[in-house]
């Protein structure tokens, strides 16, 4: 997946308003399959504490219905 993120990185070197992080975790989004996306964004929540759906709910994550 580094290559094709690092490809990425390279198309959106000059996009304005970004820092290096931004860039580097929008390029790492966008080469990205669905799978991997989905992986990531669950990681990341689970780095907050938010792995649980009642957890994700009390912090307006989810809706109530």
């Amino acid at each position: 997946m580094e290559r094709k993120v690092a490809r990425a990185l390279k198309k959106i070197r000059h996009v304005r308003g970004l820092s290096v992080d931004e860039k580097y975790l929008f390029a790492r989004s966008l080469a990205a399959t669905p799978d991997e996306r989905w992986r990531l964004h669950q990681n990341f929540l689970r780095s907050l504490g938010l792995s649980k759906r009642s957890t994700q709910r009390r912090f307006g994550l989810l809706s109530s219905g």
